[in-house]
Order: C-alpha cells, then sequence, then structure tokens
C-alpha cells in the first residue's frame, strides 16, 4: 500500500546510504575473497548455495549471468578449496548437482578473514515490530526489484 509519491530528497538520502552500505559489502566480499584466494565471484556462489541449498550447475549459471564454462571453472575452484562437492542428480544422471560444505565455509570465513561483516544486525531490537515489517517488505523489494 502506498502513502503517495516519495520526496525527492528522502529518496536520494536513502539511495546514498545504500550506495555507501553496497559499498562496504563489496570491499567486505573483496577482503574476504582474497584471503580465502578464491575469486569475488566464487563468494557469490556460496552465497546463493547458502541461501538456496544444492543447485545444478545450470541454475548458478542464470542466476550469476555466467556461461556455463565460466560456471564451472568457479566450481572447480570451489571443489578444490573443499566447500562444494559434486553429487550426481538422483533425477537425472546427466546432470549433477552441487552441494555445498557450509561447515567448512563457516569455519574457513572466521578463520582466515580479519575483518567482520560489514554489519551486524543488532541494531533492529530498537525498532517496533510495525517498522521491521516495513524494514523487511524494503529489503525484500530491494531484493527482487528489477535492473535499470
Amino acid at each position: 500500500m502506498s502513502t503517495g509519491a516519495a520526496d525527492p530528497a528522502m529518496s536520494r538520502e536513502i539511495a546514498a546510504h545504500l550506495k555507501t552500505f553496497a559499498a562496504r559489502v563489496i570491499l567486505h566480499g573483496l577482503r574476504a575473497s582474497d584471503a580465502l584466494a578464491l575469486a569475488p565471484i566464487d563468494l557469490v556462489c556460496m552465497c546463493l548455495l547458502q541461501l538456496n541449498g544444492p543447485a545444478t550447475p545450470g541454475w548458478l549459471a542464470e542466476q550469476t549471468g555466467l556461461t556455463t564454462g565460466a560456471v564451472t571453472g568457479m566450481i572447480d575452484r570451489l571443489e578444490r578449496a573443499g566447500y562444494v562437492s559434486r553429487e550426481p542428480d538422483p533425477d537425472d544422471r546427466r546432470r549433477v548437482i552441487v552441494q555445498p560444505q557450509l561447515g567448512r565455509w563457516d569455519r574457513d570465513l572466521q578463520r582466515r578473514t580479519s575483518h567482520r561483516a560489514p554489519v551486524s544486525l543488532t541494531f533492529l531490537r530498537d525498532y517496533t515490530p510495525d517498522q521491521l515489517r516495513t524494514i523487511g517488505r524494503f529489503v525484500a523489494d530491494l531484493a527482487t526489484a528489477p535492473a535499470t
């Protein structure tokens, strides 16, 4: 439900804060990928696997925009590092499922990266349930908004 036209100054302020947050996330990802001797896209892949569970290489290609060849290289790197394994698809023997090894991933991230996550969400306890619902809707809309 919309409450009317957005205040342009407030929209610019929100956009500026989002850019600052995005920059912090990107820098954190670059530092983490360097500490783990992986490519930054490998971290994106692991994030997708954490959020969605095991997946096919084709699905990972769709989600990342990478070619299937590039996804194969990414999976090879993650498999060599011990962060994923290739398992046969029980429904189609021609396909494999990329199975994340999240315990090892989390352990290595904590051991090898000296930089903490770019933000702690403990500040959310200062918001009311209604405010949290609005924030939740905003973040969900942000996550699913089409690229421009």
